[in-house]
């Protein structure tokens, strides 16, 4: 599939399970407040259509782009992503972010796994970092994103209300050449991955929302996130 620097004329991705990447994980940062059936399919699509080993559900302790502090404590979090990926085939939660204080950097996280994980046959890395198309849109706001960009692969997928030509808009003209929506392309960086896929993509703070208004929303998130936000009382 050829490539383009145009972030308008990105193609549609190629059928899953084309490729497999044994080692290499692609790192889901976020907040996950709470997870919802968005994160999981769009874990799901970055892990077979990738081909990657696992997949690895982040949750950031103390998210530098947010006004406002999480509802829930990062411990609270990450124990509601174990739970909507528990029985999911090579889904992984990891805690990295909560063993270091101050703010968590996607650069310093994705560094950190990475010096522990040799990089792969032909070079590729063995470490990329999975985005929606929301969050990369404010990629240029990031710390030190021109590093992150410039040392780790990344595969953004599409988010409600910002289609993938939107958020590629915000790619550095260095990197332009390096954007392609084939997820076969080698994984060396920079290069930056386009999944456009429709997916379920209810908001977090909606899910909220309706938690605090009693309101019904097992729908939006897996079974075992709605149990445990009841059993719990998260979010009233």
């Amino acid at each position: 599939m050829r490539q383009s620097s145009n972030p308008a004329e990105i193609l549609a991705p190629n059928p899953a399970g084309a490729i497999r990447r044994p080692g290499v994980v692609a790192v889901f940062g976020g907040t996950f407040d709470p997870p919802h059936w968005g994160h999981v399919r769009a874990a799901e699509a970055v892990r077979d259509r990738l081909g990657v080993e696992e997949v690895w559900f982040v949750p950031a302790a103390v998210p530098p782009h947010r006004e406002t502090a999480p509802r829930l404590s990062a411990e609270k979090r990450l124990d509601l992503v174990c739970a909507a990926i528990r029985g999911r085939p090579r889904l992984a939660a990891s805690g990295i972010e909560l063993e270091r204080p101050g703010p968590s950097y996607t650069l310093d996280t994705l560094d950190r796994i990475a010096a522990d994980r040799p990089a792969g046959g032909g070079g590729e890395a063995r470490v990329i970092f999975a985005v929606g198309s929301d969050a990369f849109r404010e990629i240029r706001t990031w710390s030190r994103y021109r590093d992150l960009l410039a040392r780790h692969p990344v595969v953004v997928v599409t988010r409600s209300g910002c289609p993938l030509a939107e958020a590629l808009e915000a790619v550095p003209g260095a990197f332009r050449d390096r954007v392609t929506a084939d997820p076969e392309a080698p994984l060396v960086a920079p290069r930056i991955v386009a999944l456009d896929l429709t997916l379920p993509d209810p908001s977090s703070r909606g899910i909220r929302d309706r938690v605090l208004a009693r309101a019904p929303f097992g729908e939006l998130v897996p079974a075992p996130v709605s149990s445990r936000i009841g059993e719990r009382g998260y979010y009233r």
